[in-house]
């Protein structure tokens, strides 16, 4: 069974973009009602990537930061 999360550290853009590609997906095929993108602090980079991608998803009903702006939580839509 997949996890609702999955955490980018240590990734570059390229790998991340794939990662968070595959786990859209992999959390849609486990009937999740969310996914959470970890991406850290940084300089932005990831978190922008993710926010990229949310937007173009049409997976991706709607999203969030988490509080400590560490993560973005989308909401899947079926």
């Amino acid at each position: 069974m997949e996890k609702i999360s999955i955490d980018l550290h240590g990734m570059r853009y390229g790998q991340a973009r794939i990662a968070i590609e595959n786990h859209i997906i992999n959390c849609i095929n486990s009937n999740y009602s969310h996914v959470r993108i970890v991406h850290g602090h940084g300089n932005g980079t990831l978190r922008s990537l993710t926010k990229e991608l949310f937007n173009e998803s049409e997976f991706i009903e709607e999203f969030y930061l988490e509080q400590n702006f560490v993560a973005t939580i989308g909401t899947l839509k079926y």
